[in-house]
């Protein structure tokens, strides 16, 4: 026999002999087994809305309502149409009233029978009711009788907007809603944005009850948005005193750095009377330019060069915090501000440096702060004790929430080292999202993936929806929401789907490990997986793609499945291990690039793009430019 063949053949043994002694230790799991989705069901009395393409009911609207609450009549009849295959006419109230009646919005027919309390509902607040043979539907003008129509179409009809493209709207013949209904719903949280793909996406952002204007910008027949003008982060050196414009000519404007001797760009200096009557001429031309602005950012940039001039310096050692110096000088500028523009919030970071609370300045009225999670371990709850990297955190956001009249949080929910490996985070975002509002946060940013489209390679559209789902209401049942995207998405596999997210959830920050969002895919707080449970997750993936419907079903699934293939990747692990010939697991490599450029994928992670030119003896941490 070949000397070739005889290394090959004493390769083999040992590899079997290896995985013999795995089994040994590490006994093999059992099978999963999924369980029938159960969507839940109560037999109620229903009344008629439509019946074979007829129907005897009327939209009402308002004849002077406000352009979201005329979108909302038109929105409820295309879909009522598309649902029943009848098409109900729109009548102001200026009509007759009519016996069958689904009042949208704010109308005459209020009064003895029914009444709306839009001071208690504000703009987002809704209340869905059948009042006899009518079903009324309305809420605050600007957004709130629009969420109104989605929640009807969503709770009431079974429609979902799953992702841009991904719209569930189950035909319905004969269309029948309960005789009693009776839904009120006013969000906790009055900004609500996140990134991802379809966030990007005005109707999508709308029927999830998205209302940031980072990724996108809502019309006013669309509710307009919860905005920020002329930046959203990082903005005192560059669109506010841009470093480009001023730091050649006044140093002095700009941070002093104690150990070079030195001024740099990257800050300003918070207690030079020029910056300050600069920066509130800038603010106050933004806000002449843009009557309709409700928040200025005045942020901190992503760096640590703040400012360390006796000035500075005196004022952060009273305050206990570098925050010291950046609220009293947003408390200037609001205060400059405030009488002639009342509805306009200043805003600025609690953000590494600036993330302790000062001591002594409180925050006016008109001031956001935005507190920001960068530094979090996401494989443990933000205020689980146990967890070492989040005590300070939450400390941070208590005292914050005592001086705080508005407080956002900046939150984070990928790995911006490895946007193409997993981010076990599932286990956390609703209880994360409930410590937020449960401590007085008004605003949330759920930051991930913003370059998604261009690397779609874990859970996007999903964490996506969740996210959207739980800043409208953190008490939703998880389980449920959760199984529904994953059936419509994923097809009859999707339980596997779902078995694997518990499973790597299960198995993320064990033994008082942590999971931040720059660690590596070696990293055991991200995962910690003996050889049986990545046989157990390679056979859920295998078993999802075996039992995909359709070719957008089976897409889905394997493109998901590429983060799991690049953790195995990283790691070393199955059909990647360096037990195999070395031609076994370079063509594993070499089918994983290859399916990366399948779907797409050009990017590997905020900073880097993916090569070109990979070295498939490397692992797939190492295929960037």
């Amino acid at each position: 026999m070949p000397i070739i063949s005889k290394i090959k053949v004493l390769f083999t043994w040992i590899v079997g002999v290896a995985m013999l002694i795995s089994v040994l230790v590490n006994p093999p799991l059992a099978p999963f087994v999924p369980e029938p989705y159960d969507p839940g069901s109560v037999e109620v009395e229903k009344m008629l809305i439509a019946d074979n393409g007829a129907s005897d009911y009327v939209i009402v609207r308002g004849a002077a309502c406000s352009a979201s609450e005329e979108n909302a009549a038109l929105t409820l009849q295309s879909y009522l149409k598309q649902i029943s295959g009848a098409t109900l006419p729109i009548v102001t109230d200026a009509a007759p009233v009519a016996e069958k009646e689904i009042i949208v919005g704010k109308t005459n027919r209020e009064g003895a029978a029914y009444t709306v309390d839009r001071a208690a509902l504000g703009d987002e607040g809704l209340t869905i009711r059948t009042v006899g043979r009518k079903l009324v539907i309305a809420g605050g003008e600007k957004r709130g009788t629009l969420y109104g129509v989605y929640t009807f179409l969503e709770e009431v009809l079974g429609c979902h907007w799953y992702t841009a493209s991904l719209i569930v709207v189950p035909p319905s013949p004969k269309l029948e809603i309960p005789v009693e209904l009776n839904i009120t719903q006013k969000p906790r949280l009055e900004y609500r944005e996140t990134d991802w793909i379809s966030p990007r996406d005005a109707v999508y952002s709308v029927a999830n009850k998205l209302n940031g204007n980072t990724y996108r910008s809502l019309s006013p027949a669309q509710g307009s948005t919860v905005g920020y003008t002329g930046g959203f982060c990082h903005t005192l050196t560059t669109s506010i005193l841009p470093s480009s414009v001023y730091f050649a000519q006044h140093p002095e404007y700009y941070a002093w750095d104690c150990i070079k001797k030195q001024r740099t760009p990257n800050q300003l200096c918070l207690t030079n009377p020029d910056v300050l009557a600069l920066v509130i001429q800038q603010v106050r031309s933004m806000l002449a330019a843009n009557p309709g602005a409700q928040i200025i950012s005045l942020t901190q940039h992503d760096n640590q060069d703040y400012c360390t001039c006796d000035a500075c310096k005196a004022v952060d050692e009273y305050e206990g915090s570098h925050s010291g110096t950046m609220i009293r000088f947003v408390n200037a500028v609001a205060d400059a501000v405030k009488d002639d523009y009342p509805n306009v919030a200043i805003d600025t970071f609690a953000y590494q440096y600036t993330r302790k609370a000062p001591k002594h300045v409180v925050p006016r009225d008109n001031v956001i702060v935005r507190l920001c999670s960068i530094e979090c371990c996401f494989a443990h709850d933000l205020d689980d004790p146990a967890c070492s990297d989040n005590v300070n955190f939450c400390a941070d956001l208590r005292a914050w929430k005592e001086i705080c009249k508005r407080l956002y949080v900046w939150d984070y929910t990928t790995n911006y080292g490895n946007f193409l490996g997993p981010f076990p985070d599932f286990g956390v975002i609703q209880d994360n999202i409930r410590f937020f509002t449960d401590n007085n946060v008004v605003g949330i940013y759920e930051e991930g993936n913003y370059m998604a489209a261009q690397c779609n390679a874990e859970f996007a559209e999903l964490r996506a929806y969740m996210l959207a789902k739980l800043m409208w209401n953190p008490n939703l049942d998880y389980d449920r929401v959760m199984n529904g995207f994953l059936m419509a998405y994923y097809g009859d596999g999707w339980q596997y789907v779902r078995e694997y997210i518990d499973m790597t959830t299960r198995n993320t920050g064990t033994r008082c490990r942590h999971m931040h969002i720059f660690d590596s895919m070696t990293d055991k707080g991200v995962l910690d997986l003996t050889p049986n449970d990545i046989a157990y997750c390679d056979g859920l993936w295998a078993k999802a793609e075996e039992l995909a419907q359709t070719p957008d079903h089976l897409r889905r699934v394997q493109m998901s499945e590429l983060s799991w293939r690049y953790w195995k990747g990283c790691n070393k692990a199955a059909e990647f291990s360096r037990w195999q010939l070395p031609e076994q697991w370079k063509g594993a490599n070499k089918r994983l690039f290859r399916d990366y450029g399948t779907f797409g994928i050009t990017r590997f992670s905020e900073g880097a793009m993916l090569t070109a030119r990979p070295d498939f003896c490397a692992t797939p941490d190492k295929w960037r430019d």
